[in-house]
């Protein structure tokens, strides 16, 4: 499925209602998938579905700061799919991560930031992943967002349909911001699933060396 241009490119839906999520998924869904849908036997037993996200920020100079989100939610449903599909039973998964860095030294050229983020996703049905980037010698971001919707009983024609929306990573200028003194280290991970066997994980770590630098990682995992 091609791309649209950078100004057509759609935005993940800012909500956890699963009805919202599909909806927004089977919008960037070619009319032959759907069609594909609508004609297929599906529902019956619950399949299982588990996604892990994080990401890392590393900053290293005299002044640095790191800060990191990870948010992660998953939910299985009853509720009809849309656009005619009709047939409950689903999953719907839905998450993000941010991650920041930045150094500044008293020297040009003793600093550096690198920042990065991450998703595994098993027996997903439909993935849709937004990704984007940024980084110079004193700066870095990474920031990832995903929806996935697994469909019970049925899966598609030669494996998983994933569609990705990337922008490249970009050279910046530093645009005059620069850290407090100090080095400081921020990070929250959050993870919500919603199901009859549901399981939901974080984990972080939120390091700093005095003068030296700062380092953030995080991870969520859902089940459902």
């Amino acid at each position: 499925m091609p791309k649209p241009p950078n100004d057509a490119m759609p935005h993940p839906p800012n909500t956890e209602s699963p009805a919202a999520l599909v909806n927004f998924i089977f919008r960037q869904l070619p009319d032959d998938v759907v069609d594909e849908i609508k004609a297929a036997q599906h529902g019956g037993p619950h399949e299982s579905v588990i996604s892990v996200v994080g990401g890392s920020a590393f900053a290293a100079g005299q002044d640095t700061v790191t800060i990191g989100l990870v948010q992660n939610h998953a939910e299985e449903s009853s509720l009809p799919l849309p656009h005619g599909v009709g047939k409950g039973g689903y999953s719907i998964m839905a998450g993000d991560a941010i991650f920041e860095a930045s150094a500044q030294g008293p020297e040009a050229g003793g600093v550096d930031a690198a920042a990065n983020t991450f998703m595994l996703l098993s027996d997903a049905d439909f993935i849709i992943k937004f990704e984007s980037g940024e980084a110079n010698d004193g700066s870095a971001s990474s920031e990832l967002s995903y929806i996935a919707l697994n469909i019970n009983g049925w899966s598609p024609e030669g494996g998983p349909v994933v569609i990705e929306f990337q922008q490249p990573d970009q050279q910046v200028q530093p645009d005059g911001h620069q850290p407090p003194d100090g080095n400081y280290a921020a990070v929250i991970a959050t993870a919500e699933a919603d199901g009859a066997n549901s399981l939901s994980a974080t984990t972080a770590l939120a390091l700093t060396v005095e003068n030296q630098f700062s380092f953030v990682t995080a991870i969520a995992v859902v089940a459902v």
